[in-house]
């Protein structure tokens, strides 16, 4: 049985791990697209990926609830919140090309 604080303890690293993912991704983006990036820029992947990655949790959570069954599966939750900064890197480079 998992203790509430390993389980905590998973949770950051889960984040902090997503985090430097949603850098990395945003950095990766940015230069594929050729459209600049800065600290702002690197907190804000930063900070995206995390949430997005909570958000996606509660909301795999809810429907594995709704199933009856709860089976962790971190892949999908992750390549959602690698999607949004990917899609904001693209929304950016498409409003800076449209100008």
């Amino acid at each position: 049985m998992l203790t509430s604080g390993l389980l905590s303890a998973i949770a950051l690293i889960t984040l902090v791990a997503s985090s430097v993912i949603g850098l990395v991704l945003g950095f990766v983006t940015c230069q594929v697209l050729k459209v600049s990036w800065n600290a702002k820029m690197a907190v804000i992947d930063a900070l995206l990926m995390a949430m997005i990655s909570i958000a996606a949790a509660f909301a795999f959570a809810v429907v594995e609830l709704a199933r009856g069954h709860l089976e962790p599966s971190l892949t999908p939750i992750l390549l959602i919140a690698a999607g949004s900064v990917v899609l904001r890197h693209l929304i950016r480079f498409g409003r800076r090309s449209a100008h």
